[in-house]
This record gives structure tokens, C-alpha cells and sequence, in this order.
């Protein structure tokens, strides 16, 4: 009874499914089975109800809901796709004998493109290297399923079909030609656009070169230079060149790289190629530098800078250490003289010169002839025989500061040759003048030693040898003159000798004598005599000055000091001693008197004496207690008082000899007494002397 009902319950939920139910586990698939569709393209839906047999359902399918197909027994549909057709495309299956039992499947979305799309070919080279290969790749850009069809073309010839339909999207060649590919997918078979051609070339084994045709090491700026493009082994072959750079440049497409005037944008490396056709070349060549230097300037020396007379000098013109330079030799005779050019396109860097100049060089190579900047000058100098002498004017050995002096070059054996004149004095910090005369009103600066040379005005670098040097001293002190006098009493009637002599010692001084006031005119010769250069005699007393004076315009010493020269009278003064006695001794009183014959006149006195004592100018000395310091000579003389410039001799000499105290010896006679008898006492002075008291 039980399974009777479950059977009957089971029949029932089973009509209703057949009668009522929709299943959704059918599946719609797409062949080609790729989501990206290209208008053109053909597509086969393919309906699976995923039970039972194929051939019991019928077939329905919808493109975005409404029906394309109404029930078929065929479980698949082909369908030509156009734009248009995007959408989503479901099938329903409806079971044979079973009229409300169906299955949905899923949906299908498929996005249509209206432009047939282009293959790509790319390469991972463009160039075959001699002996390998290139890898071309064939692409459909976002989309998959293809499969590719590869095309070649050489000139003059058709495009050939080198490998269809295959799986892989490369392909490796090894040939030069223009090539392309294009897809292809689907039943029956839908193509791509054929991609672009790409031009596959192939290297030669002839290997290329830049070389530059002046084989120069360094170029310089505005030179001419070709940079050449040579292919080793295809002398026979007409070449299409190429070329690259680095340079701010663009070079030609011919063999040579002419550049007329060379510049720091050509500087770069530089390459090229030969190309024998559209698809055969050489290889890039090897990087050629080209560095350009600014202008070069020689170097010029000499072995010496001055020709000894008879002689030459080398001269050495360099370009750094390049040897394709020829050289270009100039000179002038002196600074504003007209360029010579004294040697062209030497290829020697020397030359041998016997002359004076100055003289400069530069460099040149190529045609047209490119030149270097010119070389720095060099002063050569021709020693000539004529000998400098160098003298002063006066040739005084001393100068004082405030002479005039000439300082003079005279050459020997001048002629008529004009010269001009250099002077040297090595701790001078001033220019000398370029005339044969020096003249200097001197100061010690002048000090030091002079010599001089000749210039040739004509050939100004024609000179003499340096002469002897001369040394001049200039003292900064005014010399002082002295003045001395063999007398200066002048006795009555008679002369002075007076001698005037410059310090320090040096010659050409005369001397200029004066009397009175320094502001007096000089004493003339009929106001002296004259005994020598430096000596007078005078017969006139008064105060006397001297200086020398020397040179022209005259330079004076300072004056001498001043020298008085007194004139004597006829009276001749005599010291005495009072009292008059022979011999005087220590503490007596005594008085030296000065007496002058000529009651009339009245004197002032002076005394001279050798001892430590100075007499008063009194006529009379009165020592109280005399002593042994005024033991000495004395001499007095008188002056008038009415006539003061006259005055006596000196005395003849007075000489004060001073004893010590004398001892008084007492003796008795008769020595031998008797009884009652009288003596005599005497009692005197030891040497005897006179004026004495007991």
C-alpha cells in the first residue's frame, strides 16, 4: 500500500515538470571561440542541452531576445556577422513529445567590430648581420585565434607567399626583401588587412671607414677639412653612403664630408655606411672623433738674444709636436718699421739670422694655406764694434747733493751713424733718458754705478757692448768749508797767512773769501795776496770767513766758521813779579803785574797762563797765599780801550817757580865753651835767598 502511493506521488511531481517546468543547464558555445568579432567574419552557435540524445530536442535561438530561428532540429547556426549584430544571443531547447518541457542556455555577448583589423609586423632588427638572422613577428592587437600567413618581395620580382597558416606568430629570416603578414581565423576563412611592409636589409662583409683625408692629429678652428667615408674591398661597387653623428651637423649622402672652415659644432663622433641597394649595406663603421681646437699660436725662440759682433743667432718657430706645418719668418727694424718677410713656407723650424730685430713667425698647412695666429714677438740684438764710454762731467770723485753733473755716452768710431742711447743703473726705480747726456741736479738717489749703450736709429736693434760702468757718489751733505790762520795777531806792518780748506777732502774748489759780514762781497785780489789755491795773506785785522765753491752754475760749501785776526801795537807788555825775589815759597803773598811802557794809554788787560789758576783781566795778580798749582808760565797783553781792535803782543813768558816752606838751620860758635865765655848764635835759610827777617 505504501509504495503504491510513492509511485503515484512520484508520476505526479513528474507531469508537472514535463507540463510546467523551463530548466536552465543548457550550454551555448561559439565557434570560432573568441569574445572580439570582426564585421565579415562568419560564427557557428552551437546549442548543447546537456541531456539525452541531440536528436531528441528542437532548436530555438534569440539574438538579444527576439527569436532568429524558430524551432529546428539542428543544434547549431552559422551566422555572417555585420556591425549591427552585437548583442547577447541565447538557444532554447524544446524535448521532442514533451510540448511544455524547454531548457534555456546561457547568454553569449558578442562585441562586433565594423573595421576589418590590420596585422603588425615588427622585427627585433631591421639589418641582417653578415651570417645571421632577424625574427619577424606577425600581431592582431586585442584580439586572439589567428593564425598567419607570411609575404616576401625582392625587386623586380612579385610577392611571394614564404609560410601560410601558421600557429606561431614569429618567423626567423635570414634574407634581405620587403616583407608582411596578415591573419587569418574562422571556417571559411576570415583575413586581416595585410600588415605594412617592412624593409628587412642584409649586411655586407665589406667593412666602412671614416678616415680624414689631411691625416692631421688635431684640426683647428677655421681650417679646411674633408672627413671621408671609405669601404674596404668594394672598390667596384657604386655606393649610396650614410651618416651619423653626434656633431650639430647633418653630413652629406656622398662619400666626402667637405668642411670649408672648421668650428666647434663639427666637434663629435662621427660614422657611415655604404649601401649597395635598397636592402644590402655595410656596417655601421667604427666612431670617428673629430675634436676642434681653437687657432694655435707657435712658440718662438732663439738660442740668444743678442748677435755677438761677427756672429748669428738660431731661431726655433714650433706648433706643439705636429710636423705637417711649414713656416712663415717676419721682422721689423725696429717698432714702427715696415714688416719684412725674410723666409716663406720653410719647412725647417729654424733659421739662422745675422741681423737685429724683432722677429715673430707662424705656421701653415693645407691648400688653401691655413696660418696660426702669429708668435709673441722676439727682440734680437747685433752687437756692432763701436765701444760705448761712459764719463762725468766734472769728474769729480764726490758730489754733493745740489750739483749740477752730467752724466755723458759718447760712442767711438760713430761716424755719421745716428744713435740713440740706453742707459743702466741697476737700483734705479726710474727711467733713464734715451739722450747721450745724463744731466742731474744730484741727490743721493743718483748714487751708483752708470754705463750705457748704442742704438743704431737706422738699424735700431744694432747696438753697441755695454760700456765700463762709472760710479757716481753723491753725498746728502753740504760740504763745510774750515779756515785756520798761522797767526792770529797781526803784528804791525807784517801779514796773516789765513788757509781755507773743504771737508771732506775733494778737488775743483775755489775759495771765496770774506771780511766783515758774511753778507759782504768776496775780498778781491787787490785786498789780499794771493799765496796759493786755498791760501792767502791779509796785513788788515778783523773777523775772516771762507767757502768753497765749485762747478758752473757755482755750487757753494757752507761758510767756515769765523776767524779773528787782531793787529798788534808797538808796545810790548812785561809780567813781574813783586816783591822781586828769587825764590818764592809756598804761603808768601806775591803779585804779578802787567806793565805796558805808554803812561798815556789806558789798557784792557788778558792773561794766559799754563797753571790751574786764571788770572783776573786786571794789570795786577795778587796771590795771598801762593802754593805749588801756581806753578807755570804767564803772559799778559793790554788792548786799548779807546781802540779796542789794537792790542799788544802777548809778553814774553813769565814762569812762577814756588818752592815749599824753607827750614831755618840754627848754628853756634865756638862750638867747643868753656866756662864764662860768650857765643855767637846765627840762624838762616836753607839756600840761601834774600828778604828774610830772624
Amino acid at each position: 500500500m505504501g509504495l503504491t502511493v510513492l509511485s503515484v506521488l512520484s508520476l505526479f511531481l513528474l507531469n508537472i515538470t514535463l507540463c510546467c517546468g523551463e530548466a536552465q543547464d543548457a550550454e551555448l558555445s561559439l565557434k570560432p571561440n573568441v569574445s572580439h568579432l570582426f564585421a565579415g567574419e562568419s560564427v557557428t552557435f552551437i546549442c548543447d542541452m546537456r541531456e539525452g540524445n541531440a536528436t531528441d530536442w528542437l532548436y530555438k535561438f534569440n539574438w538579444n531576445d527576439q527569436e532568429m530561428v524558430h524551432f529546428t532540429k539542428s543544434s547549431s547556426y552559422s551566422l555572417y556577422l555585420t556591425a549591427e549584430l552585437s548583442g547577447n544571443y541565447q538557444c532554447i531547447g524544446h524535448r521532442n513529445g514533451l510540448t511544455d518541457f524547454t531548457k534555456r542556455s546561457n547568454n553569449l555577448t558578442l562585441s562586433i567590430s565594423a573595421l576589418r583589423p590590420t596585422a603588425t609586423i615588427t622585427a627585433d632588427k631591421t639589418t641582417i648581420p653578415v651570417g645571421g638572422s632577424v625574427t619577424l613577428t606577425c600581431s592582431v592587437q586585442g584580439s586572439a585565434g589567428w593564425t598567419f600567413d607570411w609575404f616576401r618581395q625582392i625587386p623586380d620580382s612579385r610577392e611571394v607567399v614564404i609560410d601560410t597558416n601558421t600557429l606561431q606568430n614569429f618567423v626567423s629570416v635570414s634574407d634581405e626583401g620587403i616583407y608582411r603578414c596578415r591573419g587569418r581565423r574562422g571556417n571559411p576563412v576570415f583575413f586581416t588587412n595585410l600588415s605594412k611592409v617592412y624593409h628587412i636589409q642584409k649586411t655586407l662583409s665589406n667593412r666602412a671607414f671614416v678616415t680624414l683625408q689631411q691625416n692631421w692629429t688635431q684640426i683647428f678652428s677655421g681650417e679646411m677639412i674633408t672627413i671621408k667615408c671609405e669601404i674596404q674591398g668594394g672598390e667596384n661597387t657604386e655606393w649610396q653612403y650614410e651618416w651619423r653623428t653626434t656633431s650639430s651637423k647633418t653630413p652629406p649622402t656622398h662619400s666626402e664630408y667637405n668642411i670649408s672652415s672648421a668650428s666647434f659644432s663639427y666637434n663629435g663622433q662621427y660614422w657611415c655606411k655604404g649601401r649597395r641597394d635598397l636592402f644590402f649595406s655595410t656596417a655601421w663603421s667604427d666612431a670617428f672623433t673629430l675634436k676642434v681646437s681653437n687657432k694655435p699660436r707657435p712658440t718662438i725662440t732663439a738660442d740668444r738674444r743678442t748677435i755677438p759682433a761677427g756672429g748669428n743667432a738660431t731661431l726655433s718657430c714650433s706648433v706643439g709636436s705636429y710636423n705637417e706645418w711649414k713656416y712663415f719668418w717676419f721682422r721689423r727694424a725696429s717698432v714702427f718699421s715696415e714688416i719684412q718677410v725674410i723666409r716663406n713656407e720653410e719647412p725647417d723650424q729654424m733659421i739662422t739670422v745675422t741681423q737685429g730685430g724683432i722677429y715673430y713667425c707662424k705656421g701653415g698647412r693645407g691648400n688653401p694655406v691655413f696660418f696660426t695666429e702669429d708668435s709673441d714677438p722676439i727682440t734680437i740684438e747685433k752687437r756692432v764694434s763701436n765701444k760705448a764710454v761712459v764719463s762725468l762731467e766734472p769728474s769729480w770723485p764726490l758730489i754733493f747733493s745740489g750739483e749740477k753733473i752730467t752724466v755723458r755716452c759718447q760712442i767711438s768710431l760713430g761716424g755719421s751713424t745716428e744713435w740713440e742711447y740706453e742707459w743702466s743703473k741697476p737700483d734705479s726705480s726710474t727711467g733713464l733718458p734715451n739722450d747721450a747726456s745724463i744731466n742731474l741736479n744730484a741727490s743721493v738717489i743718483n748714487s751708483g754705478s752708470y754705463r750705457c749703450m748704442g742704438k743704431n736709429k737706422q738699424e735700431f736693434y744694432s747696438v753697441t757692448e755695454w760700456s765700463d760702468v762709472i760710479t757716481l757718489t753723491v753725498s746728502g751733505n753740504r760740504p763745510k768749508s774750515s779756515i785756520s790762520a798761522d797767526n792770529r795777531v797781526l803784528p804791525e806792518g807784517d801779514t796773516v797767512t789765513l788757509t781755507c780748506s773743504v771737508t771732506p777732502s775733494t778737488p775743483g774748489w775755489s775759495y771765496y773769501w770774506y771780511r766783515g759780514k758774511k753778507t759782504s762781497e768776496p775780498l778781491t785780489m787787490a785786498e789780499v795776496v794771493l799765496h796759493s789755491d786755498g791760501q792767502i795773506g791779509v796785513s788788515q785785522e778783523g773777523d775772516y770767513w771762507c767757502r768753497g765753491g765749485r762747478g758752473n752754475p757755482v755750487y757753494y760749501t757752507d761758510y767756515s766758521d769765523v776767524i779773528s785776526i787782531k793787529q798788534t801795537v808797538r808796545n810790548r807788555p812785561a809780567v813781574t813779579l813783586h816783591p822781586n825775589w828769587p825764590e818764592v815759597y809756598s804761603g808768601e803773598t806775591i803779585t804779578l803785574k802787567c806793565e805796558i811802557p805808554g803812561e798815556d794809554t789806558e789798557w784792557d788787560y788778558e792773561w794766559a797762563t799754563s797753571s790751574s789758576h786764571q788770572p783776573p783781566n786786571q794789570n795786577e795778580y795778587k796771590i795771598n797765599s801762593v802754593s805749588t798749582s801756581h806753578r807755570g808760565h804767564y803772559w799778559c797783553k793790554g788792548r786799548m780801550r779807546s781802540a779796542q781792535q789794537n792790542s799788544t803782543m802777548w809778553s814774553a813768558s813769565f814762569q812762577l817757580k814756588i818752592d815749599y816752606e824753607p827750614r831755618p838751620v840754627l848754628t853756634v860758635s865756638p862750638s867747643w865753651l868753656s866756662p864764662g865765655a860768650s857765643v855767637t848764635l846765627n840762624c838762616e835759610v836753607e839756600h840761601p835767598s834774600a828778604g828774610w827777617s830772624f
